[in-house]
């Protein structure tokens, strides 16, 4: 009986013990915590896109230093956050890149768009470079393609401002189903750089054409092709 009770009285001490082992946390140095914060941002390859230095202190993280797009800017604020001490992050990177010119930048932009696999037909990017600024304007078919187009456009080389205006268009079973009536009607013919863009019910045609006779049949073909409340023709003739 004895025993029996000496036996069960261990037990919540043991309980206590591990209790008390497991709240008992080794210190870390604030040199401890800057080497982790920048072992993150050496996994989100900051490194190759700047310098950036790490300071640590009562819980915030400082980071301050040169990278040569708003991207990797981003990037790094995020990737110090991921450090378990770190309560807040102060992000005083400064986004600069001497080597590059705005028309650089705006070709190097068109270049993302082009290659982003979801972008088609039915979206239209517009790109303004002003100074270090990429404004962004235009229609996409998706709200995805908005924030990924953002991201991408983010890390292009020189872009230290980002604005992304593009209007997300509403979802509509009557606008796919002109989109794809008026896609079949216009690239039946010999191939035209159009972009159709249906926003309820509404259709506009934006893009380049060869000549003015291309730029009339494209509006035909779209009118024959379906029922729409209004038809806009901003096809531009290709110059030169």
């Amino acid at each position: 009986m004895f025993k029996n009770n000496k036996w069960f009285l261990s037990v919540p001490l043991a309980v206590v013990l591990a209790a008390g082992m497991g709240f008992a946390k080794a210190h870390v140095t604030d040199s401890q915590i800057v080497a982790e914060i920048q072992d993150h941002l050496y996994h989100a390859h900051i490194y190759k896109q700047g310098d950036v230095r790490v300071s640590f202190e009562n819980g915030v993280a400082t980071l301050t230093g040169t990278v040569d797009n708003l991207g990797a800017k981003l990037d790094a604020e995020r990737a110090a956050r991921k450090a378990d001490d770190v309560r807040q992050v102060v992000d005083q990177i400064t986004v600069h890149a001497e080597d590059v010119t705005p028309s650089q930048v705006a070709e190097q932009a068109r270049k993302e768009i082009v290659t982003y696999p979801f972008y088609t037909i039915f979206d239209n990017v517009v790109l303004k470079v002003d100074g270090d600024k990429l404004i962004v304007s235009g229609q996409v078919s998706q709200p995805f393609k908005k924030d990924d187009i953002g991201r991408f456009l983010a890390h292009v080389k020189g872009v230290a401002e980002l604005e992304n205006d593009l209007e997300v268009l509403p979802t509509s079973n009557y606008d796919d189903q002109l989109r794809i009536a008026i896609a079949r009607a216009i690239y039946g013919d010999p191939y035209f750089a159009i972009h159709i863009i249906v926003k309820n019910g509404n259709v506009t045609l934006v893009g380049v054409v060869n000549n003015q006779v291309d730029r009339a049949k494209a509006e035909a073909d779209a009118r024959f092709a379906a029922t729409f409340f209004a038809l806009t023709n901003d096809l531009r003739v290709e110059r030169g």
